[in-house]
């Protein structure tokens, strides 16, 4: 029971730390589910799909609402994914994730008209390694720590009618980056309950124009509690830092952004093979560098299944001993 409660906390978290905004949608990935809690068992194969959901509809300075002459009102993106994760050893786990973004969408109402500007396509991949430096199994304590790096599966920006996109509307950084990660867990099984902190920082290379997206940093410490049979509930508080962006030149105004946001979660386990996820993100305090379109709400959906790949040793037959 408590270790399926801890497969649904770890892709939670993955999903719930989906984006990081400094700017008008997301940053490359939303990464939905390149951090996993803890490691798996030996040739246990494991598959995560995800689709997450942002919309951003107001302006912020600093940490306070404002008003702009901007004319882009509004802007969403609607992201999937998949994370595959495999356990080389009982300490050691490989991962690999890809996504793709179904749209990157921005919102223009003009005096005389609207405009929608969109922009589509692969994300960034990750490739991490994770081992169990401490797992304690009698105090249900683990501490797992991370390293990886990701990739643009392109280093071109995407143009639209031969229209080079901007900045913020690219499906990747277009650059490569390199990631770290410390997870803590420790459960309390006499009350059904868990805590989890998960923190991880990602570094972003300059790419080809010279563009360097600014470093993250994401902490989170939620609590899980079993609510009936299968279902748990999960509350999160997340805060998510990101230094501003810089180009050729200089430092790039109006990107930086702290962010905490309180995140509701359910999850159901399914014939106890599957789990299903789902997540409501809300931000409870913005602070941002110059004048950035904020997010209002997020929400997002996954779904894992776990298969064990080892070779299962045959039970002797009723009647039987050796012969």
């Amino acid at each position: 029971m408590y270790k399926r409660a801890a497969i649904i906390l770890a892709f939670l978290f993955l999903i719930a730390s989906a984006h990081v905004n400094a700017q008008c949608c997301s940053m490359g990935s939303p990464a939905g589910a390149s951090t996993y809690v803890g490691v798996l068992a030996k040739n246990h194969l494991r598959f995560i799909t995800f689709y997450r959901n942002n919309f951003l509809n107001s302006y912020y300075k600093a940490d306070h609402r404002t008003e702009t002459t901007n004319y882009m009102k509004r802007s969403y993106f609607n992201y999937t994914g998949i994370t595959i994760s495999y356990g080389i050893t009982k300490r050691l786990t490989a991962e690999a994730e890809l996504g793709y973004f179904i749209n990157k969408t921005r919102i223009y109402e003009l005096p005389l008209s609207t405009i929608k500007q969109r922009g589509y396509g692969l994300s960034n991949g990750y490739i991490t390694a994770k081992y169990g430096a401490l797992i304690k199994p009698l105090k249900k304590i683990e501490l797992t720590v991370g390293a990886g790096f990701k990739f643009p599966f392109s280093t071109e920006p995407l143009y639209v009618d031969n229209v080079r996109l901007p900045i913020d509307l690219q499906p990747s950084t277009q650059s490569y980056g390199a990631m770290g990660l410390l997870i803590f867990s420790k459960d309390f099984p006499k009350i059904s309950m868990r805590l989890l902190s998960l923190n991880r920082f990602e570094y972003n290379f300059p790419g080809k124009t010279d563009y360097k997206y600014g470093s993250s940093l994401s902490n989170s410490v939620f609590l899980s509690k079993k609510i009936v049979r299968n279902l748990f509930g999960i509350v999160m508080v997340r805060n998510e830092y990101k230094m501003p962006d810089m180009n050729a030149v200089a430092q790039e105004i109006n990107t930086g952004s702290d962010v905490t946001f309180l995140s509701a979660q359910l999850s159901y386990s399914l014939l106890g093979k599957w789990h299903i996820a789902g997540l409501f993100d809300y931000p409870l305090y913005k602070y941002y560098i110059g004048t950035q379109l904020s997010p209002r709400y997020s929400f997002a959906f996954s779904l894992t299944r776990d298969l064990n790949l080892s070779k299962k040793v045959k039970e002797p037959s009723a009647s039987g001993g050796n012969k």
